[in-house]
This record gives structure tokens, sequence and C-alpha cells, in this order.
């Protein structure tokens, strides 16, 4: 019964670390691809407006 109560909380601790790295890469992809988004966007406002 110990060995069983001591497994759980490691599992439980698994499931939340996978998790917050989602996040963490998740947040790094988005910024690598929001940036050439962002200077696509401000090249054509600035042609646009010459």
């Amino acid at each position: 019964m110990e060995q069983e109560e001591l497994r759980l909380p490691l599992k439980q601790e698994g499931m939340t670390r996978p998790a917050e790295g989602n996040i963490a890469t998740g947040l790094v992809w988005g910024v690598l691809i929001s940036i050439p988004l962002w200077i696509s966007v401000i090249g054509w406002v600035m042609g646009f407006w010459h």
C-alpha cells in the first residue's frame, strides 16, 4: 500500500510538467511565427502609404 501511495504524486507531477512545457513551447512558436507576420503587415502598410 505504501508503494502505491508514493507512486501517485509522481504521476501527478509527471502530468503537470509536460503541460507547462507545452505552454512554453507554444508561446515560443507563437512569437517566432508572429514576428514575420508583423513585419509583413508593417511592410504592406508602409508600401500602401507610399
